[in-house]
């Protein structure tokens, strides 16, 4: 087994609008369009309240991004808003790592870690592998809860 690649993150600002709405973009209408109308100039709006919203990074390999994410915390909870990683980038580990980190974060700090998910997306087998079960459903999203397994 390979080691798992060398993540950074850096604050993410509005010199990052093109690649985060370009991932978000090619990521997010697919799944969209699946279930209803897409919405070109309101999603553009979610990309850019997300890159001047505190905890939103871009996600990098050697300088190079890959992805970006966007977590909201609160005193007792920890929000998984965002997370887009490139399709060339997918299944090598990066998705794992972030979200294990961000599950020890709540573990430590004994906050409720949780996140929506298109019904559609099968990034949610990722999640069920992390300890994340189904808590809620609306007509197009789940709510997910992590379960810490220590």
């Amino acid at each position: 087994m390979t080691d798992p690649p060398k993540i950074r993150l850096r604050d993410a600002g509005d010199e990052d609008l093109e690649f985060a709405w370009s991932l978000y973009r090619t990521l997010m209408k697919p799944l969209t369009v699946a279930l209803m109308d897409w919405d070109e100039p309101n999603q553009m709006n979610i990309v850019k309240e997300a890159l001047h919203a505190a905890g939103t990074s871009v996600i990098t390999i050697e300088e190079i991004a890959v992805g970006w994410l966007q977590v909201r915390e609160t005193a007792g909870d920890i929000y998984l808003a965002q997370l887009y990683i490139q399709t060339e980038s997918q299944n090598q580990g990066i998705g794992t790592v972030i979200v294990r980190q961000l599950c020890d974060r709540a573990r430590r700090q004994g906050k409720r870690f949780t996140l929506d998910i298109m019904i559609n997306n099968a990034a949610r087998s990722l999640y069920e592998r992390l300890g994340f079960r189904a808590v809620g459903k609306s007509k197009y999203k789940i709510k997910m809860q992590w379960f810490d397994a220590e």
